[in-house]
């Protein structure tokens, strides 16, 4: 990775193999929630250790982590190939991609 600062950590995909997607959900925002600034936080933390870079964010607040992740807001149109290419997918814990043992 060229570096750790925000420019190299998020920019556009360039198929290097480590161009990931930043997911976060919440099932309920709230005025004096810090969870979307930590989730941020700790993906990109996550993603600077591997060397990788952020290509975008799938952000779902206030979708339930019961809802398919397919048919997500967000998250969906990436899975469903409509928003081009990404070589993974990176959350602060695997209940904010979905809380079904089938997703």
């Amino acid at each position: 990775m060229r570096g750790t600062d925000q420019n190299s950590i998020e920019r556009p995909y360039d198929g290097c193999g480590k161009c990931l997607l930043g997911v976060r959900r919440l099932s309920r925002m709230k005025f004096a929630t810090t969870s979307p600034e930590r989730q941020r936080a700790d993906v990109l933390a996550s993603v600077a250790s591997i060397g990788g870079h952020i290509i975008g964010w799938a952000d779902d607040w206030e979708v339930s982590g019961a809802a398919d992740p397919m048919t997500r807001p967000r998250l969906g149109p990436w899975l469903r190939d409509e928003r081009g290419p990404y070589d993974g997918l990176v959350a602060v814990a695997v209940d904010r991609l979905g809380c079904d043992m089938v997703d």
